[in-house]
């Protein structure tokens, strides 16, 4: 009970120092929309865990079965996001894509075809992971995909470049949009320059922390952090956890998330307590929801 008490008290006194807030990746969205049971089952895990915002994967697939440029068709998404606005207390809903031309001819055409506010999507997250040697290497994901067909070299800087200007297609559309739109970039392994480039051009930072405790999190996501503290941005940033079982997962069958972020915090300032006083911490990202919400049913049912 004490140990569980310093933990609500703990996060408490960073929720006033940092604008806190839970952000939640959903994987095999498309298996959900469209199904009131699952996307309840979502959206109350989701409300019971204190997420805000969550940020939706397979919106490509939805958009083969529910075309999200025609009105007539996508009414079932905007009655999704309407409900879990309105009904379960979600703050923001996001898009999560790989390239801006996804978001231009699917995700703006979307939200353009909705008048209520409700029924949008409030932030562009782009997912692409430039640092992978493989994916923009010569024959890579990246290279075959979209580096030749834009005439880049397959290389790390060619598709730094590549991600850079997927940046400022999705700024131009949110500087464009009567709704407030935010741009968020998950990143990975950058250097100083690097991100001090990547925050010119988005509102919030998504930083991986991969490991199978939150020290080991920290421990990965250091050297980022201070990349990002040496460039003196005030940009948002969250902490990303992986909870898959050979990541976080497993830790989290038997501690609560309010625990992991409470510890992650404390490594912090153990290890570098500038990082607290001078970084935008804007609380905690989770990827994805069907390994977490397992984890999390798991720790509850042991709790009884």
């Amino acid at each position: 009970m004490k140990k569980q008490l310093f933990s609500i008290l703990f996060i408490l006194l960073f929720a006033k120092v940092f604008c806190f807030q839970r952000t939640l990746y959903v994987d095999k969205f498309n298996t959900i929309l469209g199904n009131p049971n699952k996307e309840d089952k979502l959206l109350s895990f989701a409300k019971n865990n204190k997420f805000s915002t969550l940020i939706l994967y397979q919106l490509n697939k939805v958009d083969k079965r529910f075309s999200l440029s025609d009105p007539r068709k996508n009414n079932i998404l905007a009655e999704f996001i309407s409900k879990a606005k309105t009904k379960f207390n979600m703050q923001q809903i996001g898009a999560c894509g790989e390239s801006a031309t996804f978001f231009t001819d699917r995700i703006d055409v979307y939200n353009s075809s909705r008048n209520n506010a409700n029924e949008k999507f409030d932030i562009y997250n782009l997912e692409y992971e430039y640092w992978s040697k493989k994916a923009s290497g010569i024959d890579g994901y990246y290279c075959v995909n979209y580096l030749e067909e834009n005439k880049m070299p397959c290389t790390r800087q060619g598709s730094f470049n590549y991600f850079i200007d997927n940046l400022k297609e999705l700024k131009s559309l949110s500087n464009a949009s009567k709704h407030k739109i935010k741009i968020e970039a998950y990143v990975g392994y950058y250097t100083q320059k690097e991100v001090k480039e990547i925050t010119k051009y988005c509102d919030r930072l998504l930083i991986h922390a991969y490991g199978k405790n939150p020290k080991s999190c920290f421990t990965s996501a250091k050297k980022n952090l201070e990349n990002l503290f040496n460039t003196n941005s005030k940009i948002k940033a969250s902490i990303l956890f992986s909870t898959t079982m050979d990541k976080l997962g497993y830790w989290l069958k038997f501690e609560s998330i309010g625990s992991c972020e409470t510890q992650f915090y404390k490594e912090m300032n153990v290890r570098n307590i500038n990082l607290q006083k001078r970084l935008n911490l804007d609380g905690f990202s989770y990827h994805t929801y069907s390994f977490l919400e397992k984890a999390s049913n798991y720790f509850s049912y042991s709790q009884n």
